[in-house]
């Protein structure tokens, strides 16, 4: 029980540091004026085709491979600083010991992930809902706009409806599972970086791992090769990208998950098993 709590109370420091960051405070700044953006495009069509403004925008707000950039990249400014080296880490590691520190760091990074994602959800909920009512159906705007380019017609490029989701999911569905994809994606970049910035002290390198994963996702989506796909984690964040009900030949749900705990599992092994005689580095 006691492993459990100091782990949980670094990770909880961690956390805390947040608001005297401004790094933290631009990247959840830059989500905002993103949304926002997204939010007026959703806006401008609705006006155009006369409905209310849906509020399940979040399941495809980062279809589009620009705008998956757009909200993936903010994940690794997030992490940069692995592995959460300041000037009390070295007394909080002395007093803790090296198994307890590193599962709060790691802690730290499937939560901060976690609120990374509740923050698109909830300011996409906020900032269409003033505009009209509160409805659990995907509403005539999502629908039509899967359906048709009305989109592409009105100079809205980024707005990518999937008429797949919208056919075969609920909101809450579709909102549950692309919001558990993106998660698990923002806890392998952060895994990623971590580990490979501790146990090489190498400050760029787990940056520059993560970066190339999502330049690669933008390179899958626009080589018309279906097959890398399979290989290409940060490319699964949408359900468009995941195989529905047999109808592509995306990799399945099953294989999106399982291939994102293995990742992550084996990173955090890795983070234990070579670190035996490491310590940490307070100039780092």
């Amino acid at each position: 029980m006691n492993f459990f709590k100091v782990s949980f109370s670094i990770c909880l420091q961690n956390l805390r540091k947040w608001s005297k960051d401004y790094r933290i405070w631009s990247i959840f700044a830059l989500l905002f004026i993103v949304i926002q953006i997204y939010v007026d495009d959703i806006k401008k069509l609705s006006l155009y085709l006369d409905c209310d403004i849906p509020v399940w925008i979040f399941p495809f707000m980062y279809s589009q491979y620009y705008t998956k950039v757009l909200f993936t990249v903010p994940i690794i400014l997030l992490f940069c600083n692995a592995p959460f080296i300041d000037q009390n880490q070295l007394y909080i590691y002395i007093r803790s010991g090296r198994k307890k520190w590193l599962t709060g760091q790691i802690l730290y990074i499937i939560a901060a992930s976690f609120i990374y994602y509740l923050f698109i959800l909830v300011i996409s909920i906020l900032s269409t809902s003033i505009y009209g009512g509160f409805s659990m159906e995907w509403g005539k705007c999502l629908f039509t706009l899967a359906e048709t380019n009305i989109a592409i017609a009105h100079n809205c490029p980024f707005v990518d409806i999937s008429s797949l989701i919208v056919d075969y999911f609920t909101p809450l569905q579709a909102v549950g599972f692309t919001f558990l994809v993106s998660w698990l994606n923002a806890v392998l970049i952060g895994m990623t970086i971590f580990t490979c910035n501790y146990l090489t002290n190498i400050k760029y390198l787990g940056i520059s791992i993560s970066a190339f994963m999502i330049v690669f996702s933008w390179f899958v989506l626009n080589t018309g090769l279906p097959v890398l796909v399979h290989y290409s984690p940060t490319s699964w964040i949408t359900l468009d990208n995941i195989d529905i009900g047999g109808k592509t030949t995306n990799p399945g749900f099953s294989y999106c998950i399982t291939f994102y705990l293995i990742c992550i599992i084996l990173l955090i092994s890795l983070s234990f098993l070579l670190s035996r005689k490491k310590g940490i580095d307070v100039r780092s």
